[in-house]
């Protein structure tokens, strides 16, 4: 009738170098440079941004000693989308070497309040004279909020669409939301009682599927999650949150044959 399909996304960040100096740094691309500075951290980074005003710090090196500080100009790239004073916060446009030191750092300020869970990116370039060409790092601020939905809820379920409407239009049962860690949760019955108790059960023979699912500042989210017959996917246009008195909306369509529903959870 149907056919489950898994999908993997595989991403794959492949470097290669000559010759290279005691930090991994290809000193044959730095143009004649005897000391040539260097984002070490590589090229990204992942900034979660909490209530307590975590701070990141990105590592900037240089290939070798010098008796005099050194320092370099921060550039804001034009592809970034982060916007200073609202998503994060840099007290200086530069960074420094210490004399006798190889490292330097440039410490970032995230904004809790201006911060959002869909994130945004910060590019900035390392210019001067001894700065490696391109030196470009993109760190990604993200806004992080302390998720606690696990406990009972009383789910009601209205459907869009199935194969036996107006028949079994609503449902209402209570079901577990199951902490699964870092923000992540599961219910047993994403289809709200349809596919465990509903006509579907009775007629093909289907049974409750899970839901994993994300929490992060009131937004849900889930990818790779199937059902018997394909996808189950975020209802396009749909709600998908948390409001602020804990009550859980799960906006759900089933790709396979376009089952849809919105299931309200409640906390009992």
């Amino acid at each position: 009738m149907k056919k489950i399909i898994y999908s993997l996304l595989a991403i794959a960040l492949v470097f290669s170098c000559s010759d290279t100096d005691d930090h991994g740094v290809d000193v044959n691309n730095f143009n004649g440079e005897s000391s040539v500075a260097y984002f070490t951290d590589g090229i990204s980074g992942n900034y979660f941004v909490t209530s307590s005003e975590n701070i990141y710090s990105i590592q900037v090196g240089a290939t070798d000693l010098s008796t005099l500080d050194r320092t370099y100009t921060l550039e804001i790239d034009e592809t970034s989308t982060a916007v200073q004073g609202l998503d994060y916060s840099l007290s200086d446009m530069s960074v420094t070497i210490p004399a006798g030191s190889y490292f330097g750092s440039i410490d970032v300020q995230g904004i809790f309040a201006g911060t959002t869970a869909e994130g945004s990116n910060l590019v900035i370039n390392l210019v001067g004279d001894g700065a490696m060409a391109n030196a470009q790092f993109d760190l990604f601020i993200v806004q992080l909020c302390v998720s606690d939905l696990a406990g009972m809820y009383s789910v009601t379920t209205t459907y869009g669409y199935h194969d036996f409407l107006p028949s079994f239009d609503v449902n209402t049962q209570d079901m577990e939301i199951v902490d699964l860690g870092d923000g992540n949760y599961s219910v047993a019955e994403f289809s709200g009682g349809l596919y465990a108790s509903g006509p579907y059960a009775s007629s093909y023979g289907t049974f409750a599927q899970p839901l994993v699912f994300n929490e992060n500042c009131g937004i849900i989210s889930w990818s790779g999650q199937e059902d018997f017959w394909g996808n189950i996917i975020p209802l396009p246009g749909g709600t998908n949150g948390v409001d602020s008195n804990g009550v859980v909306t799960i906006s759900w369509f089933a790709d396979g044959y376009g089952e849809n529903g919105v299931s309200v959870y409640t906390p009992l």
